[in-house]
């Protein structure tokens, strides 16, 4: 997550489907501490970046908003995909997030969806086929295009493990 500007909405709504799945989360960030959203909602990330090791996790969520976008070139968001990737985890991203698998080169011949404008351009330059589409599932894969598919994208990831 985005220490600043990340969605609000896509974090309480996937967050709750998740847990609603009993699934447990763990909030990390470039530093580990307090997170601001863009409606003023506060979160924690309990670890910074630089601590995450994929193989300790089911699934990787990236949550959007603007703050993410900030981050879409961060060699440690890279490296835990890329991980997670390797490890055949759900690697999941919602509205801006997506950009980040792109630049961590990992969506090549994927289908994708994201937020429009840079961060479908951002999949689309990356070899992914945007499809604009709510929830976007392609194997292990899991896009959503922004807040209002946040519950439905929360519900896929859940269902990657059923």
């Amino acid at each position: 997550m985005a220490k600043s500007d990340f969605s609000a909405t896509e974090y309480s709504r996937t967050r709750s489907a998740l847990e609603s799945g009993g699934m447990d989360c763990t909030v990390a960030s470039s530093a580990a501490g307090p997170c601001k959203g863009d409606s003023g909602k506060r979160a924690t990330a309990e670890m910074a970046l630089s601590s995450v090791n994929a193989a300790d996790y089911d699934a990787i969520v990236i949550i959007g908003g603007n703050g993410i976008m900030k981050m879409w070139k961060n060699p440690e968001a890279h490296r835990i995909v890329q991980e997670a990737v390797a490890q055949d985890k759900v690697v999941a991203a919602i509205c801006a997030g997506p950009g980040i698998l792109a630049h961590a080169g990992v969506m090549q011949g994927k289908r994708a969806t994201a937020y429009s404008g840079s961060p479908s351009s951002a999949l689309k330059e990356h070899g992914a086929t945007y499809t604009g589409k709510k929830v976007e599932v392609d194997g292990r894969f899991i896009t959503g295009n922004g807040p209002k598919a946040a519950s439905g994208f929360g519900k896929a990831i859940v269902a990657a493990f059923e």
